[in-house]
Parts: structure tokens; C-alpha cells; sequence
């Protein structure tokens, strides 16, 4: 069964990852959970939203989870640290492919219940749980909403060393239209506004929750941590600015990338203009003597093979020195 709990003062942390039939039939009943809910988080066809029931709140949030971050070690630092860091990717490293991970958080009277699918932000803080009795205090010691704001907003802030991934990702694509390197420039191009768009239309919709929250509806939870949810709200306002500029950036890229393969093309039909230009008078000349007809000028020449190859040499000259002189080239 993937159900871990820690108790402190009277407050249940339970962790559930990876939730399956078993474990929803279990929260179910000892919880008393509303089974529309359970169902629709293992089936993913959640929004994210708060929603105040008879017994609990409960949190449906999506969060912007890369192919690799799973492998990821947490340390026993403060997490928040983690974004003042940003990753070492090589220029030739393929941008990680962002998915939303679902999150409900259940907030009872005297329990908190969270079900994700292998957060590593998530496990850490209920590992540090588990581990010291200060950390007890610090996430469990002031009560469930308390606790439900602390993952909330270590959940939030684990999306700013996402978006440096993205702006280095951005950085090396520009560095490799610099130096040429456009193998793989464009698949970058595309996966990282993919990203981008995934990631707007994963935090969007958590921006709006907390910009709309309802003091009368949600006076239990504004109460006394009405501070709190207000940073929360800033900083989901600076991660969909910091989004915006990074869709602009990756917008302004793609076009320069775009001129660029399109100025090469240019290049490459116009030296291939100016040979089929210099051929064409010299293949109508061979052409034309290759009929071996008696009338034409030094067709009975003995020489007429030098002649005709001086003049054609003439004209590859002139027609190259014509296109010199029009700078066509």
C-alpha cells in the first residue's frame, strides 16, 4: 500500500504516492472523501481548483514535471535555495520534455492528505518529516492549512529552476544559431515553445485560484494566512511574466532561425543560378555544333574544336565578369 503517515499534535501528514484502486478504496473510508474525486484523480481529468466541502478543502493543482526530474536527489537545504540555481546543460543536451503531474490536497480538521505521482519536492518534505521532530514543528507544528501552504509553496517554487532550464535552453539554442549549428536547432525550437505553452497553461489556471480566492467562502483558510497566500499569489505572478519573456525570447529566436535557413537557401540557389547562366550559352554552343552541319562558321575548319572551345571560354568569362560587376555575387 503507498500510504505514509506522520503524526504530530494531533496532525495526520498522510503521503500517498502513486495511488491506485486500493488506496482510493481506503481513503474512501477512513477519510470519507467524496469518490467523485478519487476517481477523477486517477483518471486525470481534473482542473485545477479549491473546492470547500462539509469536512475538508481539498486542492487540485498541476505541476510542470520534467523527464528527468524524478532522478533528481534532494538535499536536507531549504528548497526554496534550489532557484537561485540553474541547471548545467550542454549545448547538445535535448531540452527535457515538461508533463503536468497532478496534486490533491485534502486539508481536514485534523489531517492533511496528498496525493501525487512521485513528486520528489512532496517526498522530501514528508522524508524531513519523518526524520527530525524539528521538522515536525516547522511544517506540522501550526496545523493543517499551515502544512497545506508550506507544500503548496514549495510546490510553486520548484517551477522557478524549471524556467532557468528553459532560459538556458534558450540561451545555448542562440548560442548554436550563432555558430551554425542548426542539426538539431529547430526539433530544440519546437520542443521548447512546446514547453513554454504546456508550462503557461499549467500555472495560469493556479494563478487565477488565488487571484480569485473568496475571503467568505475560504475564511478558514485566509484566516490568520492571508499573508501567506498573498506570496504565493506574487510569486505565480513572476512565474507567468517570466514565462511571457521566455516565449518572446524563444518567438524572436525561431524567426531569426527561420531568416537564417532561408537567407542559406538563397545562397545556395543563387551560385546555382549563376552556373546554370554560364552553362546554358555554352551548352546551346555545343549543342548546336554537335549536329555536325557543313554550313555552320568553322565547321570545316581543322581547328574549329580550339575555336569554338576559345569562345566558349570567352563567354563563361564575360558572363562571370558581368555578374561580378552587378555584385549578383
Amino acid at each position: 500500500m503507498n500510504i505514509q503517515n506522520v503524526l504530530h499534535k494531533n496532525l495526520t501528514f498522510v503521503n500517498v504516492n502513486n495511488a491506485g484502486e486500493f488506496e482510493i478504496k481506503y481513503l474512501a473510508k477512513n477519510y470519507g472523501f467524496d469518490s467523485l474525486h478519487l476517481e477523477d484523480y486517477l483518471s486525470h481529468i481534473q482542473v485545477p481548483k479549491i473546492e470547500k466541502f462539509k469536512n475538508y478543502y481539498l486542492f487540485v493543482l498541476d505541476i510542470p514535471i520534467s523527464n528527468d526530474s524524478t532522478s533528481k536527489n534532494n538535499d536536507d537545504k531549504n528548497l526554496y535555495q534550489k532557484i537561485q540555481s540553474i541547471p548545467n546543460r550542454s549545448k547538445n543536451t535535448k531540452p527535457s520534455r515538461l508533463h503536468p503531474s497532478h496534486v490533491n490536497i485534502f486539508i481536514g480538521d485534523d489531517y492533511l492528505v496528498v496525493l501525487h505521482e512521485n513528486i520528489p519536492i512532496i517526498e522530501s518534505i514528508f522524508s524531513h518529516c519523518q526524520q527530525k521532530l524539528a521538522n515536525r514543528d516547522k511544517y506540522m507544528g501550526r496545523g493543517p492549512i499551515y502544512l497545506a501552504y508550506q507544500l503548496i509553496d514549495e510546490l510553486i517554487d520548484s517551477c522557478f529552476p524549471v524556467i532557468n532550464e528553459l532560459y538556458t535552453v534558450i540561451d545555448n539554442i542562440d548560442k548554436d544559431i550563432e555558430m551554425e549549428k542548426t542539426d538539431s536547432t529547430l526539433e530544440k525550437i519546437s520542443l521548447t515553445r512546446r514547453n513554454i505553452v504546456v508550462f503557461h497553461t499549467m500555472i495560469k489556471p493556479i494563478l487565477l485560484i488565488f487571484k480569485n480566492m473568496d475571503e467568505e467562502k475560504h475564511s478558514m483558510l485566509i484566516k490568520d494566512l492571508g499573508p501567506y497566500w498573498k506570496n504565493i499569489l506574487d510569486h505565480l505572478q513572476k512565474i507567468i511574466n517570466r514565462l511571457d519573456d521566455s516565449r518572446e525570447l524563444i518567438e524572436g529566436i525561431s524567426e531569426s532561425h527561420e531568416s537564417y535557413l532561408t537567407q542559406k537557401t538563397n545562397e545556395i540557389i543563387k551560385v546555382l543560378t549563376i552556373f546554370s547562366a554560364i552553362l546554358l550559352p555554352l551548352n546551346l554552343i555545343a549543342s548546336i555544333y554537335g549536329m555536325n552541319l557543313a554550313w555552320l562558321p568553322l565547321a570545316n575548319d581543322s581547328m574549329s574544336f580550339l575555336w569554338i572551345t576559345y569562345i566558349m571560354f570567352i563567354i563563361g568569362l564575360v558572363s562571370l565578369l558581368v555578374f561580378k560587376l552587378r555584385k549578383w555575387f
